[in-house]
């Protein structure tokens, strides 16, 4: 009981000091699903400081028994989800939630037992985490932090010093993934060091991991400015620059001659980006009927549709979509085989689009 009530005095003094009010009314959600570090206590704790304070509108699930969340339908409404899970075995229902969410592009924060989140989909780590949980040390052996020098300006690591101690033991993610981009590392003497704070992309969104979460990180400004930058940097989307073609092959991970079959959420927020090009493979009066803006358009029935495929520039991305998401694949398919590289589909189809309220031209 003492150590709550310091962890309650000392987090909302620091939160008084650090903290600046803002009239932000993005939508967090706080996902609570372990027993071994207090997240059932400190996440609420947090989030109810980000609402006074940022303005955030936040949401904490505390899972209900081992495997389970209440209200995990919220997930839909939300604008950034931040985990804090450990070996939780989903139903297929609540699983399918979550993938939904990470498949929309939206933004994602993992919080130390988030790297083994789900027993029924480990792959969450290295797909959309970027990272690679090997286990920890010892937790008599507390490591000591130091931020990557290059990422000295990094956003996130505003007003985060350097050389703070790790509130529990340093996590195994040695090597990450080649898009994540490490910004702080912990190091225990003997032992060799180890990202303990990155940041990655999956499928366009923004993902900020780290293995620091134990309760008495809580307690330490550091620890309270990095999340509370990671929660802005994931959260913001004032750059209006024109992106390379580059970037956005990055950004999105897509694979050069593979097809990348995806939503309609994420084919949306694709559609915003320059140097894409839209393709409506559709009859001509599915296309007179409605399409969507700016589209080219070769029916994919035409004898003349390869030929006219021939003509377009196999270095650009485009974004196929048809009726259902069937001619589209196929279309896909064909221009991967003759060497375009970088070709969309939009799963459900120009009606998934359509029955999704999404912005049509007539």
């Amino acid at each position: 009981m003492k150590s709550l009530i310091r962890f309650l005095l000392v987090v909302g003094f620091l939160w008084v000091l650090e903290l600046p009010a803002a009239t932000v009314k993005h939508h967090i959600v706080f996902l609570a699903g372990e027993s071994l570090y207090g997240s059932e206590t400190t996440l609420p704790i947090y989030a109810d400081r980000l609402k006074k304070k940022y303005g955030y509108q936040c949401t904490t699930l505390v899972r209900t028994d081992k495997d389970k969340f209440p209200n995990l339908e919220v997930l839909s409404k939300a604008d950034l989800v931040v985990f804090y899970m450990r070996r939780m075995t989903l139903s297929e229902d609540q699983l399918g939630q979550v993938k939904r969410y990470i498949e929309s592009g939206r933004p994602v924060i993992g919080l130390r037992t988030a790297s083994h989140a789900m027993q029924n989909w480990l792959a969450f780590d290295k797909l959309v985490l970027g990272g690679n949980y090997q286990g920890h040390h010892k937790n008599e052996l507390i490591g000591k932090t130091s931020i990557v020098p290059e990422m000295n300006s990094h956003p996130i690591l505003n007003k985060v010093v350097s050389g703070f101690k790790m509130g529990g033991s340093l996590y195994k993610n040695s090597p990450l993934a080649k898009q994540a981009t490490a910004l702080i590392t912990g190091k225990i003497k003997g032992h060799p060091e180890e990202p303990v704070a990155w940041t990655h992309t999956y499928k366009g969104n923004r993902t900020f991991y780290t293995s620091l979460g134990h309760q008495d990180d809580f307690e330490n400004i550091n620890f309270i400015n990095l999340i509370n930058n990671a929660i802005e940097w994931c959260l913001d989307d004032s750059d209006k620059s024109e992106s390379t073609l580059e970037k956005i092959v990055e950004k999105y991970g897509i694979e050069s001659g593979e097809p990348f079959r995806i939503g309609v959420a994420l084919f949306e927020k694709m559609v915003k980006e320059k140097n894409i090009q839209l393709l409506d493979v559709r009859t001509p009066s599915e296309f007179k009927a409605s399409h969507i803006s700016d589209t080219k358009w070769i029916d994919w029935f035409s004898p003349s549709f390869k030929n006219k495929i021939k003509e377009l520039d196999k270095e650009k991305i485009y974004l196929v979509y048809c009726a259902g998401g069937v001619r589209s694949a196929r279309a896909c398919e064909m221009m991967s085989d003759m060497g375009f590289k970088y070709t969309v589909d939009l799963a459900p189809g120009f009606s998934g689009w359509k029955a999704a309220g999404k912005a049509i031209e007539k």
